[in-house]
């Protein structure tokens, strides 16, 4: 479904003065919804819808979906696309080369929830479900946890696509409603952590001990960036990974990706190009 300028301006304003709240009254911080994936197969067992947040509070070099990372709303313009129009209205609904893209919309949880249940037939024929991604969820930990039970209220299968950059309240809520995790460890070294997603690694060691101790299910993603995390950062994020008790059935190496570089162009990001292939 596309969206004109004004209609995006005018839900969003609505969507502001009529925020999601938690038990004891107070404002939860609640994201903007990037994308919907559905029939995903890479997301978690079976077949899978996910859900992608707005908002990240790692700066990831070689980030995949830039636009993800600030919370807001943004334009995009995909020159190579653009014909450069007189008469442009910036409306990404009329823009006939689709030059533009709007990241970032409002979803009540009562709409995510509709939307996944449209292909709850085949998530029970194989063994699928949801699976919650972005940017982070977990930096809207509150709001993803109403969200997560809600879907398994109705009866969906829960993923949670993390980098666990979170604090410990936001893992014991999650706990209960998440029936696979499936973090990131993005590097082992600390020093080249904190230089490639600008925060350190020590509060994603901290909740994937957690996440052990509490025996959740889960899948690691070690993603390999040639020239970052590649050489002896591979076998020193499995061998961390094995002894805190994660078995090497349940870590994958993730080969590294630059086909975001279009995405950065045209969000403006130049100086923040991920590295090449």
């Amino acid at each position: 479904m596309r969206i004109t300028r004004k209609e995006f301006m005018a839900s969003a304003a609505a969507f502001a003065v009529s925020p999601m709240l938690a038990e004891d009254g107070r404002k939860l911080k609640t994201p903007l919804m990037l994308d919907t994936k559905r029939m995903a197969i890479w997301d978690g067992p079976g077949i899978r819808t996910t859900f992608f947040v707005k908002g990240c509070p790692l700066k990831c070099i070689w980030c995949h979906n830039p636009e993800s990372i600030k919370s807001e709303a943004q334009w995009a313009r995909f020159q190579h696309l653009c014909k450069h129009h007189e008469k442009c209205t910036m409306d990404e609904s009329t823009c006939p080369t689709r030059a533009l893209k709007l990241y970032g919309k409002p979803m009540t949880i009562d709409d995510i929830v509709a939307k996944a249940l449209e292909d709850k037939p085949f998530y029970d024929e194989s063994g699928g479900g949801v699976t919650l991604s972005g940017g982070e969820p977990l930096f809207f930990w509150e709001w993803a946890a109403g969200l997560f039970k809600a879907f398994k209220a109705a009866g969906l299968h829960t993923c949670l696509d993390t980098s666990l950059y979170a604090p410990p309240a936001a893992i014991d809520a999650m706990l209960p409603v998440t029936d696979m995790w499936l973090p990131d460890y993005k590097a082992d070294d600390d020093s080249l952590h904190v230089k490639y997603t600008g925060v350190s690694n020590k509060i994603v060691r901290r909740n994937l001990e957690r996440l052990v101790a509490a025996k959740a299910k889960m899948e690691v993603r070690c993603l390999v960036v040639p020239g970052c995390t590649d050489g002896e950062e591979v076998s020193a994020r499995h061998a961390y990974l094995k002894s805190i008790g994660i078995p090497e059935a349940s870590i994958v190496d993730l080969k590294y990706y630059d086909y975001a570089r279009s995405k950065y162009l045209a969000l403006g990001m130049k100086d923040t190009m991920p590295p090449n292939r």
